[in-house]
């Protein structure tokens, strides 16, 4: 619903989230927290949607940050940020139950027990369960083996201590289970390259407890600190397996100094995991490692002139265990004229840090087959681990203005161009062959992978690559959104976004190819309407009428014989969709809905999985019933 936010599904549990560029499965560059904390995961910087690490009910609001924000929230806060905070306690006394069913075997559970205990002192315990069927995938037959099943139990505890001190307490667990098909199993007694699929089964899990005090002193200093230690593992068939401990420390304080609100903080993360692998397919380089970040940073909204103009300047230093001392910052002028128009100019610099999958993690990435002098041959990419591969950066300028044409009706727009530079793109460091009669024949890496060699061989090439800070380019677009209370009881918003990437070419073919499906896998244009009408005091009817234009993404397993260098895609196809609500209020404590989701071209694709080529799943058409009643 926010411009400039792109979400697309990949399976039952899988999403694609970013800001302004750069989706997939594995994005980078969208900072996520949860009331403060980071849920980004050390191992590729991205967040594990199929998690569930709060329940909707439990979500009081979401704050998106369009934008950089390494300033305030970190180094990887490159193209935007999400916060998601979670209702106080003292909001959530009594119990509450909601159950949810409908087609596609899709189920939710969700109770909640909450108390005030007393004036100072309030606690809620919540638990949540979810189970879809698997969906269909898209062109081939049968199901994708994609269904999912995940729990949480979360509990939260408030205490006011008097003084402007208080002390929240998180605890939660959660637990993920769902299936795949990756089609990467090759057959190499036939010519060419023939793949079989492979039933590969992901297990998350979650523990963790959070703390957070925050006080008033005597000078004024508003002061927060947050604590946390986090239990998290990741286990794929035959694939890799991690356990993971995090602990994260941030401290942030606050004091309002006549014309000057300053803002100050310092945190630190320390990451350690124990990793193994199932080579050839995928390797680690060091079982375990200790992964550090500490970042300090300053941030002053300097009054100019009272109601009229505005100064925001901060600045930020992080160092990374592998990434150095990268810096960030940024500067926003606001001035609002009039108390009905508001306009900004903001430039900032945001670095995004390598992760230890870009480091360390080597895969077999990519097949496809090439034909030469009648013979098809395939070509399999290999990328190694890189250990130097550094951080990336981003700079830029952005320009927005707001109206409040009256006190119904608001609109906004904002442009941006940002400047990138020393992003991931691949290079090639070498090349072998499994056949005798193909250059630099190399027996024992081709029986590493499994390839025949008794003589002549096999025709297979293997293409080595890694990654390297070799891409640049230029990320631009402009984004709209209005606000109309149209009556009393009917509300409409729309957001629209346009973007595009521009990528730098490069001498090298590898980087130059690399430009060309960051470039391509990118929807230029998005947009959402929604509709929210309170037809009665006790009846509710939403629309959410949204839309994509096509784009495409890099085909990662290509069966067909190509005669040509250039990499071949698939095509994920524009869309306007559907979505309903239709929720009866029987009385206070008792909520009765039908939705409807995806009703306008159903059983399509909104993604492919990046990196990892799994079969691609159709988006079906969904009905549900749901109840929630609270007592």
């Amino acid at each position: 619903m926010v411009p400039g936010i792109q979400v697309a599904q990949i399976d039952n549990g899988r999403y694609a989230v970013t800001a302004r560029s750069h989706n997939g499965r594995f994005a980078t560059k969208l900072q996520v927290l949860i009331d403060g904390r980071s849920i980004y995961h050390p191992l590729f910087a991205g967040v594990m949607w199929e998690l569930d690490p709060i329940p909707l009910e439990d979500i009081e609001r979401i704050e998106v940050i369009r934008g950089a924000g390494a300033v305030m929230w970190g180094a990887n806060a490159v193209n935007g940020l999400i916060n998601i905070i979670s209702k106080p306690t003292r909001s959530q006394a009594g119990a509450a139950l909601s159950v949810a069913g409908g087609t596609q075997g899709n189920g939710n559970l969700y109770a909640r027990f909450g108390q005030v205990v007393n004036d100072s002192t309030s606690w809620r315990l919540s638990a949540q369960g979810r189970h879809i069927d698997n969906s269909q995938q898209h062109g081939y037959p049968g199901n994708a083996r994609d269904r999912l099943d995940n729990m949480l139990v979360d509990f939260r505890l408030d205490h006011a201590l008097g003084g402007g001190r208080d002390l929240s307490i998180w605890a939660n667990a959660t637990q993920s289970r769902t299936g795949d098909i990756w089609r990467t199993k090759p057959d190499w007694n036939q010519p060419g390259l023939h793949v079989s699929p492979y039933f590969p089964t992901q297990e998350l899990n979650s523990q963790s407890l959070v703390g957070r005090y925050r006080w008033l002193s005597d000078a004024g200093i508003e002061s927060s600190l947050l604590m946390s230690v986090i239990n998290s593992g990741i286990d794929i068939t035959d694939f890799i397996h991690e356990s993971r401990n995090t602990y994260d420390m941030d401290y942030q304080g606050r004091l309002v100094l006549k014309q000057h609100d300053l803002i100050w903080g310092l945190n630190h993360r320390s990451s350690m995991d124990e990793i193994s692998t199932n080579e050839p397919y995928i390797k680690v380089s060091g079982s375990s490692y200790n992964q550090k970040n500490t970042g300090i940073f300053l941030h002053d909204d300097w009054t100019l002139l009272p109601d009229t103009l505005k100064l925001g300047m901060g600045a930020r230093a992080d160092k990374s265990s592998r990434n150095g001392t990268n810096y960030s910052a940024n500067a926003t002028m606001l001035w609002t004229p009039t108390r009905t128009d508001s306009a900004w100019l903001k430039l900032a610099q945001a670095p995004r840090v390598s992760t230890r999958a870009e480091r360390d993690i080597s895969i077999v990435a990519q097949g496809s087959v090439t034909q030469q002098a009648g013979a098809a041959i395939p070509v399999i990419t290999y990328a190694s681990a890189n250990s130097n591969f550094g951080p990336e950066m981003s700079r830029g300028v952005e320009l927005g203005y707001r109206k409040q044409f009256s006190s119904n009706f608001n609109a906004d727009i904002n442009a941006y161009r940002y400047r990138l530079t020393k992003q991931r793109s691949g290079a090639q460091t070498g090349m072998f062959g499994c056949h005798a009669f193909l250059p630099a024949q190399n027996v024992a890496a081709c029986n590493y992978f499994g390839v025949p060699t008794t003589f002549p061989g096999t025709l297979a090439l293997f293409n080595l690559t890694h990654v390297v800070n070799e891409g640049a380019g230029w990320n631009n677009g402009i984004e709209l959104s209005a606000d109309w209370l149209v009556a009393p009881s009917w509300r409409l918003q729309l957001s629209y976004a346009w973007s595009t990437l521009k990528m730098d070419r490069n001498n090298d073919p590898i980087v130059n190819s690399d430009a060309e499906i960051t470039e391509q896998a990118h929807p230029r244009h998005v947009a959402s309407l929604r509709s929210q009408w309170n037809i009665t005091s006790h009846q509710q009817f939403d629309l959410w009428l949204r839309g994509s234009s096509g784009y495409q993404q890099l085909r990662l397993i290509d069966t067909v014989p190509n005669t040509g260098t250039a990499p071949r895609f698939d095509r994920i196809g524009g869309y306007i969709t559907l979505d309903l609500r239709y929720a009866y209020r029987w009385n206070k404590d008792l909520e009765f809905a039908l939705i409807g989701r995806n009703l306008i071209a159903s059983n399509r694709p909104e993604s492919y999985s990046d990196y990892i080529p799994t079969t691609p799943t159709e988006i079906p058409r969904t009905w549900l019933v749901s109840t929630r009643w609270t007592f």
